[in-house]
């Protein structure tokens, strides 16, 4: 499948991002115009490349947020492999969002992007609807409309387009798409998403969770304290009390023997 797009550049890469079964690889296909990429279930970062119409395409599939068959560490590594794959940085990152199970998981990439990649990335971002055909034009239009949509592409500067799905899309579509992401890498002056920023991004994360976690500690430890007081104070004031009452008993019995002998004296 070769495209008519031209951009201004002579090379391009895009980093494939969503959760599991967005239809990431088969994004990555189309725009390539062949079987690159296995579409299944990814547990690795892979790059392809391609040449469409003067211009070298890199693109960096990923594994899906949320997949389960990967521990936070292990997604982690390979959102780092993603980055090496596509040095010296992505021009784009698509954010694959799948009309078919567009669900509340589906808005928590934001909060995981910018858990890998820092909220820096949502400036590389352009968010990509499949499925497109399946809506009328007035469901599309309520959906493109509601607040939770509206709420996810806001991160990334309303930076968004649709296409249809795998079997539905055409030529014509793909190089919509193409141009779409060149007027997002001139909003950006053609710069991309460095490693730099991306090992920043971690750092401060590792720093966040660390902090998180000593405030956490911190907490329990007040807690701690302050149950130990609470476990402690019913004892000091009943010895309060105790000390109080003896010290009374005997200030009575020294005062009535006082009075015993000034009456004494008198007689």
């Amino acid at each position: 499948m070769e495209s008519e797009y031209e951009g201004d550049s002579q090379d391009l890469r895009i980093v494939l991002l969503g959760v599991s079964g967005a239809g990431k690889s088969a994004i990555g296909n189309a725009i390539l115009g062949r079987e690159a990429f296995k579409e299944s279930t990814t547990r690795k970062s892979e790059l392809q490349t391609g040449r469409v119409k003067d211009k070298d395409i890199s693109i960096i599939d990923t594994p899906g947020f949320f997949n389960t068959q990967l521990t936070d560490e292990e997604m982690k590594n390979e959102m780092m492999r993603s980055m090496y794959l596509s040095h010296p940085g992505p021009h784009v990152f698509l954010l694959i969002i799948n009309l078919e199970n567009f669900e509340e998981e589906q808005r928590n990439i934001v909060e995981k992007t910018q858990e890998i990649f820092g909220a820096q990335a949502f400036k590389f971002t352009m968010v990509l609807v499949t499925g497109r055909e399946k809506m009328s034009r007035r469901e599309w239009m309520l959906f493109i409309l509601d607040t939770k949509f509206r709420e996810l592409i806001s991160h990334c500067r309303d930076n968004y387009h649709a296409i249809n799905s795998k079997n539905e899309m055409n030529q014509t579509q793909i190089t919509e798409l193409l141009q779409k992401i060149d007027e997002t890498i001139k909003q950006n002056n053609h710069q991309h998403y460095n490693n730099e920023i991306y090992l920043k991004s971690r750092t401060n994360s590792i720093r966040i969770k660390k902090n998180l976690e000593e405030e956490k500690t911190d907490k329990g430890k007040e807690t701690e304290t302050k149950q130990q007081k609470a476990k402690s104070a019913p004892d000091t004031f009943i010895t309060h009390n105790v000390m109080e009452e003896r010290m009374t008993h005997t200030f009575t019995e020294q005062e009535n023997e006082r009075i015993n002998e000034q009456q004494t004296a008198k007689e």
